[in-house]
């Protein structure tokens, strides 16, 4: 029944209050539309086949009205390639940190058996020993769910042939250029005045996408208009859980959707809204005729808790800044800056940092940050998966008051302007922009190629480099 049919007016005009139960959810997916977020098309590429294949035969049980924003594929394209390195990225850095630690477990061993005057033949039983236990450990590191990589041709890579088997009639059609600058503009305003959904993207206000801070409501316009000539009530599987999508508990509990958002869709359709995180629609699919594992949805469950990014690391800081800083970028003393600042700086300083006018904008000022970290991981130099490494944020309205660095970036940059600054530079951006180093050098070949010598005389910079930060720290505390 509509909620505007109910008798007795207890709801009539309260409809963001009522909380629907299972047997509501239920008649929705039965009957409903059933669209799907960015982040549910993207995560399919984090989970195991067979919680994939439960997921899509689920979507797929909704056959004529399962629906796709056009904004939300325009995003699943622009991430595709991105969450695919991620992946790839997560098994590389488990790998090095295995390489580094045999090499340096073998080195330990043999200055060891050097000092008690040990035989070659024992020696060489201990090292045969220690590649074993690392080479099993290196073995049990699986590929990414997915098993594709960025640089596949796309007829190869499995989920976007599935992906375009279910979503061949299910995408709807994109915005006019003059409708797309309305809702530009529509999604801005709401972002300055705090009404969902899309207000907590404020971040994005001066970013380089084309929409800005308005994707959300891209997507959001587009289920309305979809939705409002259907006549059907809407279920939106989202993994995003942020505020400006749903109402939750006090302790952070999902309760579902913004009343703001329920009421608008109820004024623009008088049908109802409903939310649902992947796990949950799993969890409902025998309501569609479907039924999956426990596993699936454990998995689903155990990709939404992992953390989504990266850490940058020292070397992978000071390669973005030594590319910045060879194009004459400002942003690398911004980053700098920002992390001896203990994480940020002002916008009235990167004025003064890069010398233009006040009333100019900053739109676009952290681009080239962007660009080169995306150059980097294109060459393998930086992981997939990091935070920007210059972000701009909103206190309140709607330019930027500072930009930031991720947490982590203060530590790596926090012994900026000391002594040994410079070579530490130095060293960082010859490992970087070489790729040399004995965590990039294989075992069994590292005495067999000249760079091993450029990789022994860095690996003795990079010792003198901390000797002396160790001094210096010590002379510190003698003052």
């Amino acid at each position: 029944m509509r909620l505007d049919e109910q008798s007795g007016g207890l709801f009539r005009g309260f409809e963001g209050f009522i909380v629907p139960g299972p047997a509501e959810m239920g008649v929705a997916l039965r009957t409903g539309i059933l669209a799907v977020d960015t982040n549910v098309l993207l995560n399919l590429y984090r989970y195991k086949e067979s919680t994939r294949k439960d997921l899509l035969a689920v979507l797929s049980a909704a056959d004529g009205r399962l629906f796709v924003p056009h904004q939300v594929v325009r995003e699943f394209w622009r991430n595709r390639r991105s969450v695919i390195g991620g992946l790839g990225g997560v098994k590389r850095e488990a790998q090095s940190a295995l390489t580094k630690n045999r090499n340096s477990t073998s080195d330990a061993i043999k200055r060891w058996a050097k000092s008690v005057a040990l035989s070659d033949e024992r020696l060489n039983q201990l090292l045969e020993q220690t590649n074993s236990f690392f080479e099993s450990i290196s073995g049990e590191l699986e590929d990414g769910p997915a098993r594709v990589s960025a640089q596949i041709p796309t007829s190869e890579d499995v989920i976007l042939t599935e992906l375009a088997t279910l979503l061949a009639d299910a995408v709807g059609e994109e915005l006019s250029q003059e409708a797309w600058a309305a809702a530009v503009a529509e999604g801005e305003r709401r972002v300055k005045e705090n009404e969902p959904p899309g207000f907590k993207d404020a971040d994005k206000l001066e970013s380089d996408l084309p929409e800005g801070a308005s994707g959300d409501y891209i997507v959001w316009l587009q289920l309305l208009n979809h939705c409002e000539a259907a006549g059907r009530d809407l279920v939106l599987v989202t993994a995003d859980t942020k505020e400006d999508w749903w109402e939750c508990a006090e302790r952070g509990q999902l309760i579902g959707p913004r009343r703001e958002l329920i009421e608008e869709y109820f004024g623009r359709t008088g049908r109802r809204l409903f939310l649902l995180e992947p796990s949950s629609l799993l969890q409902q699919s025998e309501s569609l005729g479907v039924g999956v594992s426990v596993e699936s949805v454990e998995e689903i469950q155990r990709v939404r808790d992992e953390p989504s990014n990266t850490p940058w690391s020292f070397s992978t800081v000071m390669a973005v800044l030594a590319r910045l800083d060879e194009r004459k970028y400002v942003q690398a003393q911004v980053i700098r800056e920002a992390a001896a600042n203990g994480g940020g700086i002002s916008r009235s300083r990167v004025y003064e940092l890069d010398g233009r006018d006040q009333e100019q904008t900053l739109r676009g000022f952290t681009r080239p940050v962007t660009r080169v970290t995306a150059e980097l991981q294109a060459e393998g130099l930086v992981p997939y998966g990091v935070e920007p490494l210059l972000d701009a944020k909103y206190d309140a309205g709607v330019k930027s008051s500072r930009f930031a660095v991720p947490a982590e970036v203060v530590g790596i940059l926090r012994h900026r302007g000391s002594s040994i600054s410079d070579i530490e530079a130095r060293v960082e951006k010859a490992f970087a922009e070489a790729n040399y180093g004995y965590e990039a050098i294989e075992p069994v070949s590292i005495y067999d190629t000249g760079q091993f010598r450029i990789a022994e005389s860095l690996d003795q910079e990079l010792d003198a480099m901390r000797e002396a930060r160790r001094e210096a720290r010590k002379e510190r505390a003698r003052e």
